[in-house]
């Protein structure tokens, strides 16, 4: 089928150049028997966007790619099956966000629930951030730099930061040991660690005021393996037993690491930022105390958004204001 598509020329000096060609080949093979139909209108759509002559061979493999990978998702998903993102860089070359891949599908990704769930919670808690400390910055650490709270938080003069960690789930799921030592795992970088969350179920209880990170594990793996033996009738049965094997994971990963901080709570720890010295430690937040700041704070849009992130099942989930289809970076 490859052979019967007409390249323009542009686009056949990109393939070249960049040793394209089984990519190609499998673009054209997804297209099927439209793919020269796509070429041409690839063609036109790159001149109408104004590309170069030195770009319109690259903005016309991207379109042609883009309009494939489009097809893979609708393929497969008559199949039944999901498409990750390695397969669509692996058939199409393209490097995408799937849930708006599947969005331009006329699908909804399941990953769009699990962002909307964070950016909910993520809003909600920069609010409360800027209502305690009005003047401090914050960033969001980019995936592969090392450890990567979910926020940091920071304050010129004087000078302190700290690392902050969401667990924006559902209130039935557990806030387990894992979590807990990932915490440990920020103060050690960072001096001070936040783990909120709007869980309230948590095992902070069992553990007194200095964490360790061999109690952690030897505990956590025993109560996470009765999670992933539980039979699963719904998805958020589904989610809970894969959250708890990534757990498991986490906990064997960081056998050895030998942590101990102590356990702070969050109002000591607010009251030191206002005082311009954290607390050093790990302070935990569950659900209903999240909220209950949020409240003190005159909160109350933000507060009920954390409400319907803790009771609803994501299916229920939604905004009118917040994404869906990328994390708030």
């Amino acid at each position: 089928m490859a052979r019967k598509v007409k390249y323009p020329t542009p686009l056949r000096n990109h393939i070249k150049r960049y040793g394209l060609h089984d990519k190609m080949a499998s673009i054209i093979h997804l297209l099927g028997k439209d793919a020269q139909e796509v070429v041409d209108w690839a063609e036109e759509e790159a001149k109408r966007q104004g590309s170069s002559t030195k770009t319109l061979g690259r903005t016309i493999f991207r379109l042609v790619g883009y309009e494939a990978a489009i097809r893979l998702i609708q393929e497969n998903h008559r199949r039944g099956r999901l498409t990750t993102k390695n397969e669509v860089k692996k058939r199409t070359g393209q490097k995408v966000e799937m849930p708006v891949l599947y969005r331009d599908a006329g699908l909804k990704h399941p990953q769009e629930a699990r962002n909307l769930r964070h950016n909910m919670f993520h809003e909600a808690f920069m609010a409360l951030v800027m209502s305690y400390f009005p003047d401090v910055e914050t960033s969001v650490p980019t995936t592969g730099e090392g450890l990567t709270p979910d926020l940091m938080v920071k304050h010129k003069t004087p000078n302190w930061t700290i690392s902050v960690e969401y667990k924006g789930y559902r209130s039935i799921t557990l806030l387990s040991q894992s979590e807990l030592l990932k915490a440990m795992r920020y103060q050690k970088a960072y001096r001070t660690a936040w783990l909120i969350t709007t869980s309230t179920k948590s095992v902070r209880s069992l553990y007194s005021d200095t964490l360790d990170s061999e109690e952690l594990v030897k505990d956590g793996i025993p109560i996470l393996e009765r999670i992933t033996k539980r039979p699963t009738f719904t998805e958020e049965q589904k989610e809970n037993r894969g959250i708890a094997r990534k757990g498991i994971m986490h906990l064997k990963k960081h056998v050895g690491d030998r942590l101990r901080c102590s356990l702070i709570t969050a109002e000591d720890l607010i009251a030191s930022c206002q005082k311009g010295k954290p607390l050093k430690g790990v302070a935990i937040s569950t659900g209903f105390e999240f909220v209950g700041m949020l409240k003190e704070q005159g909160l109350e849009k933000e507060a009920d958004s954390v409400l319907r992130v803790m009771k609803l099942p994501t299916n229920r989930l939604h905004s009118d204001t917040v994404t869906s289809v990328r994390l708030i970076e």
